[in-house]
């Protein structure tokens, strides 16, 4: 959702190049000092690394000194930072907005999921359609973590992970924990879960996520709330979680408390390198790894409680 204000007349766009495990807390940097967007990009052949783009409005650029200060300070928990890769320019409004919308086009993550932008116009037979508003970082089904969950989402509410367990027990009830933009959510919704809640601790995720929610048509039928999982007292039969690993670290217990019996967790913003992390933290015979899929440098993990 962008933010509601005179349209200016010229944008800032910084552009840096940072590991792929930062591009959260460098996002949430930006969106604090006050970005009305922000765009990843493939880095090319640097591995490990991805990068990002964010706008602002002329009277509210943020100072590259400001920026590398930040990036310094972080360099502790992500080493392969570089505050010295900063790049800034100028553009005009008509400039701004044709570059905008040029990063959005129509996607296809799932089988029977697209995922588009409002302003393009599309009714395809037989598929699900998921309207996004660009903006703010919260999630627009263009970054791997987003799609791979997108995936596991229809494979779950579609009965494919049932099948070794319990038969055919189709998830009803769905939690989506930092639900972001609501994209999650959404989906879940529109593939047939009965009762979907999404929750996140920044209000800002929440605004975005109600406002797509409208648009989808979905008022009344997905559930929000400003809280943490540790404040939630029901268990779901499916629990998406599109989190960084640290934070699965210290949810842990709360991710495996919430899950109901025979039910499905689906585990993404796990970088390659850290499934193996993500594995241990969920022993085997309460649950089961049921699929663990790819893309880039990034892992979702599928897991089925007994």
């Amino acid at each position: 959702m962008m933010r509601n204000m005179a349209p200016p007349t010229k944008w800032g766009e910084v552009r840096i190049t940072i590991p792929k495990e930062a591009h959260e807390a460098v996002a949430n940097f930006f969106m604090e000092r006050g970005s009305n967007g922000i765009v990843y990009g493939n880095a090319g052949e640097k591995e490990g690394f991805e990068v990002i783009k964010a706008y602002f409005p002329y009277s509210f650029m943020i100072e590259a000194q400001s920026i590398s200060r930040y990036l310094m300070a972080i360099r502790e928990f992500f080493p392969g930072v570089c505050p010295s890769a900063i790049k800034i320019r100028f553009i005009t409004e008509k400039d701004w907005m044709t570059r905008w919308r040029s990063f959005f086009n129509a996607s296809q993550p799932g089988r029977r999921i697209m995922v588009k932008p409002p302003w393009i116009t599309l009714k395809p037979r037989d598929m699900i359609i998921i309207d996004i508003e660009p903006g703010m970082a919260f999630g627009t089904g263009t970054h791997p973590t987003t799609r791979l969950c997108l995936r596991a989402l229809e494979k779950a509410l579609t009965g494919v992970y049932d099948l070794p367990l319990r038969g055919n027990r189709t998830p009803h009830s769905v939690l989506d924990v930092g639900m972001g933009s609501g994209i999650l959510s959404i989906a879940a919704a529109k593939l047939g879960a009965r009762h979907v809640m999404g929750i996140d601790v920044d209000q800002r995720a929440i605004d975005n996520a109600r406002e797509n929610i409208r648009i989808n048509r979905l008022r009344g039928k997905v559930r929000m709330r400003k809280t943490t999982i540790s404040q939630i007292g029901e268990q779901f039969d499916l629990i998406v979680a599109n989190i960084d690993a640290k934070t699965m670290v210290e949810m842990k217990f709360s991710l495996m408390d919430r899950v109901a019996a025979g039910g499905t967790l689906i585990l993404s913003g796990v970088l390659e390198g850290e499934v193996e992390l993500v594995r241990k933290l969920f022993p085997d015979g309460p649950f089961t790894v049921v699929e663990v899929s790819q893309e880039d440098d990034w892992a979702c993990l599928v897991l089925k409680r007994a």
